[in-house]
C-alpha cells in the first residue's frame, strides 16, 4: 500500500485561524444596526454601512451575537369577549342606512401586504417579541 506523507504532515500542521475582515468597531455598529433595522436583510444592512465583507460574514456576526431568523408573531384567536364585543358593535349599528355603510370597508381580519415580498421575516434574540 502507499502511502503519501506529505498528506499527512499538512494534516498535523497547526491551524491559524483567518484574519477576521471586520473589526471590533465595525462588529458593534453591525449589530446596532441589525438591532435597529430588524426586517432587513444582509444585503441591505451591508449596503446602509459600506462593509467590504461578504453577505456570509454579515450573517455570521448576527448569529454569533444571538440573533437569529424568526418569523414575527402570529395574530391571537377570538375569544368569547371578542365575539360578545363584535356582536355589540352589529347590534349598536343595525339601524344605519346604506349611505353609512359604502363609506366602510371590512377586510374578515386577513393581513394584506402592499408589496410581493411574501412572507415577513425579522432578526432578533430568542426569547424575544
Amino acid at each position: 500500500m502507499f502511502y503519501n506523507t506529505e498528506c499527512v504532515i499538512t494534516l498535523n500542521k497547526e491551524r491559524r485561524p483567518r484574519q477576521r475582515v471586520t473589526t471590533h468597531h465595525e462588529d458593534k455598529e453591525l449589530l446596532q444596526a441589525v438591532l435597529h433595522m430588524p426586517f432587513k436583510p444582509a444585503t441591505e444592512i451591508k449596503e446602509a454601512m459600506g462593509l467590504q465583507a461578504s453577505m456570509s460574514t454579515v450573517r455570521r456576526r448576527r448569529h454569533s451575537a444571538g440573533i437569529h431568523h424568526q418569523t414575527p408573531a402570529k395574530t391571537e384567536r377570538l375569544t368569547d369577549a371578542h365575539r360578545t364585543a363584535r356582536l355589540a358593535f352589529a347590534e349598536q349599528y343595525v339601524d344605519k342606512g346604506m349611505e353609512f355603510w359604502d363609506r366602510k370597508v371590512f377586510t374578515d381580519e386577513k393581513t394584506f401586504n402592499s408589496s410581493n415580498h411574501g412572507r415577513i421575516h425579522i432578526w432578533r434574540s430568542n426569547n424575544t417579541r
